[in-house]
C-alpha cells in the first residue's frame, strides 16, 4: 500500500471513531438518552414532575421506542391522578411490545389507583402466564384480590406463593388478616371517663356484639351503661350497614332508654354512603335525638379521601332544635394505618356538639361553643384480640363544669 493510500485510511479510521455516537446515543442528534432518563428518573422522584416529562418527551420524539421513557412518562401522569391519560400512555407501549413487563406492572398499578381492579388483574396474568412462580407478581394479585373482597382466591393464591416461598413475610401477615376478617362476630368492653374542672366525673361502659349478616351487613348490639351527676342509667342500641350494591351502603341506627336523666330517650341514624373514583367516599345523612325537654334533628354527611395509608374525613353537623336556635359543628379526622387495616392512630380536631360521640352530653348544651382535640389507637394484639386506648382535651370557654378531659380503652375479641 502506498504511503498516500495509508494516510487516507489513517484518516478515515480517526473520523469514524471520533464522530460515532456512544451506546445509548441518538446517531442524528448525539445525545445520550440513557443519561437523559436518568436526569428525568432524577426529577420524578424530586417531585418535578412537569421536568421529567419534558426530558421523556425529548427523548420520545429522538427515538419512540425508548418505552422506559414512556412508562416514567405515564407514572408522573398517574401520580397526579390524570389515571386514563397514563393508562393510553402504557398501552401504546403494551401494544408494541405484549409482555413488556414493566409496562404491564406500571399499568397495573395505574388501574389500581383508578378503582379499576379488574383490569389490573388481566394486567398482572399477561406477566404471570410468563412468570408463573414470581412471588412478587403473585402476592400483588392476592393483594387486590383482597381490595376486591375476593379473599377466598386471594387465600388460594396466598397458599400457592406460600408453597414457593414459605419465608414471605408480607403473604403470611396478608393471609393473617384475610383469615381473620372471616370472623363473623365480635365483642367488645369498653370504657370512656369524662373528667371536668369543676364537675364531677362522667363515666360510661359499654358491651357490644358485632355479627356480618347477609342481608343486613355488620350488625352492631350496644348495651351502654353510664353515671352522670350521680344518676345512673342503661340505654340499647342496634346499628345496621347494608350493603345496597357495589361501593354503596346504609348506616342504620336505633336506641332507646328508660333514664332520660343519663341519655336521651331515643335516638335514629340514617346515612347513605357511596365509594367514589380516585378513592373518595361522599355521604350524606341524619340523626334524630329525642330528649323530655327538646328534640334534635341533626343533619350531617361526611368527605372521605383514602391515599397511601391515610384516610381523612370531614364531618359537619347541622342542629335542628325544637326550642332553641340552631347550631353548627365541624370535625377533621386523620387516621394513618400500620401494617394491617386493624392497627391504625386516629386524630381527631372539632368544634361544638357531636351527635355519634357525646352520648352523655344533654340536649341544655348542644349549642355551647366548645374545641375539641382526641388522638386514639388500636392495636391487634393477638390473633382474635384487639386493644383500643384513646385520650383527649374538649376546651368550653362558656361551660359551667369547665373544660373536658376524657380518657377511652377497649378490648375486642374476635371468633
Amino acid at each position: 500500500m502506498s504511503k498516500q493510500n495509508r494516510k487516507i485510511s489513517i484518516l478515515v479510521i480517526f473520523l469514524i471513531y471520533f464522530t460515532a455516537p456512544l451506546s445509548g446515543q441518538s446517531p442524528s442528534h448525539n445525545i445520550n438518552l440513557d443519561s437523559l432518563f436518568l436526569q428525568a428518573r432524577e426529577l420524578a422522584f424530586e417531585q418535578n414532575r412537569v421536568g421529567a416529562r419534558a426530558l421523556c418527551r425529548q427523548i420520545l420524539e429522538i427515538n419512540p421506542d425508548y418505552h422506559d421513557a414512556s412508562i416514567l412518562y405515564a407514572r408522573t401522569l398517574a401520580w397526579e391522578y390524570q389515571y386514563s391519560n397514563a393508562a393510553t400512555v402504557l398501552q401504546e407501549v403494551i401494544r408494541k411490545n405484549p409482555f413488556h413487563e414493566d409496562a404491564l406492572l406500571a399499568l397495573t398499578d395505574v388501574m389500581v389507583w383508578s378503582g379499576n381492579f379488574s383490569e389490573a388483574i388481566r394486567s398482572l396474568d399477561r406477566v404471570l402466564v410468563r412468570q408463573p412462580t414470581n412471588t412478587g407478581l403473585l402476592y400483588r394479585k392476592a393483594s387486590i384480590l383482597h381490595l376486591q373482597e375476593e379473599n377466598l382466591m386471594a387465600s388460594v393464591l396466598l397458599g400457592q406463593l406460600l408453597e414457593i416461598d414459605p419465608t414471605h413475610a408480607e403473604a403470611r401477615s396478608l393471609l393473617r388478616t384475610i383469615r381473620t376478617g372471616w370472623m363473623q362476630n365480635y365483642f367488645s368492653i369498653n370504657y370512656r371517663g369524662d373528667y371536668f374542672d369543676l364537675s364531677s366525673p362522667w363515666h360510661l361502659v359499654f358491651a357490644e356484639f358485632g355479627r356480618r349478616t347477609s342481608a343486613l351487613g355488620l350488625m352492631n348490639f350496644r348495651l351502654n351503661m353510664a353515671e352522670r351527676f350521680g344518676n345512673q342509667g342503661l340505654q340499647f342500641e342496634i346499628d345496621a350497614y347494608p350493603v345496597l350494591a357495589q361501593g354503596t351502603y346504609l348506616y342504620l341506627n336505633a336506641g332507646y332508654s328508660p333514664h332520660q336523666e343519663v341519655f336521651f330517650e331515643f335516638r335514629a341514624g340514617l346515612e347513605l354512603f357511596q365509594k367514589l373514583t380516585r378513592h373518595w367516599e361522599v355521604s350524606a345523612g341524619a340523626r334524630f335525638l329525642n330528649f323530655p325537654a327538646n328534640n334534635l334533628l341533626i343533619l350531617t354527611g361526611s368527605l372521605n379521601k383514602y391515599f397511601n395509608q391515610y384516610l381523612i374525613t370531614f364531618r359537619p353537623f347541622y342542629i335542628i332544635p325544637t326550642v332553641g336556635e340552631p347550631a353548627q359543628s365541624y370535625f377533621l379526622t386523620l387516621r394513618r394505618y400500620f401494617r394491617s387495616p386493624d392497627n391504625h392512630l386516629t386524630l381527631t380536631a372539632g368544634t361544638g356538639f357531636a351527635a355519634d360521640a357525646d352520648a352523655l352530653i344533654g340536649a341544655e348544651i348542644y349549642n355551647l361553643e366548645s374545641n375539641l382535640v382526641m388522638l386514639n389507637y388500636q392495636q391487634k394484639i393477638a390473633a382474635q384480640f384487639l386493644v383500643r386506648v384513646g385520650g383527649g382535651i374538649q376546651y368550653y370557654p362558656d361551660g359551667v363544669w369547665g373544660n373536658k378531659y376524657t380518657f377511652e380503652a377497649g378490648l375486642v375479641y374476635r371468633f
